[in-house]
């Protein structure tokens, strides 16, 4: 049976492996490209909520272990994109959304994968 932790790691995964499919399904290359499109703008936006919000899920136990991550950003991000939308700088987002989340998708791909060993689960 799957626990809290791997359960959330593996949607985080998922997410971040959306923000990088959506960049590449719009063609959007750079950031005049990404300002420009509402529609982009509020996909990348909505996947940086739900990241959040799936960080939120992890224990805190296992926020504990890994207190390297920032995860207090997440949180601080997702209060500001679900209820200040209109001040949200977009900047912010993109650097996130093409600097940052492949580093954490790759982290977060390491900590399953470090839990799954620890578990018995792989090799």
């Amino acid at each position: 049976m799957r626990n809290r932790n791997e359960m959330v790691l593996t949607t985080l995964i998922g997410i971040t492996g959306e923000v990088s499919e959506t960049l590449e399904r719009f063609e959007c290359k750079t950031f005049g490209k990404f300002i420009s499109d509402p529609v982009l703008k509020r996909a990348i936006t909505m996947c940086l909520i739900s990241i959040s919000e799936n960080v939120d899920l992890l224990t805190q136990d296992f926020k504990e272990k890994n207190s390297y991550i920032d995860f207090k950003m997440f949180k601080a991000l997702r209060n500001i994109a679900a209820h200040k939308y209109g001040s949200i700088n977009f900047e912010m987002v993109w650097e996130i959304a093409t600097k940052n989340l492949p580093k954490y998708k790759e982290e977060f791909k390491r900590l399953l994968e470090k839990y799954l060993r620890e578990a018995g689960r792989i090799g």
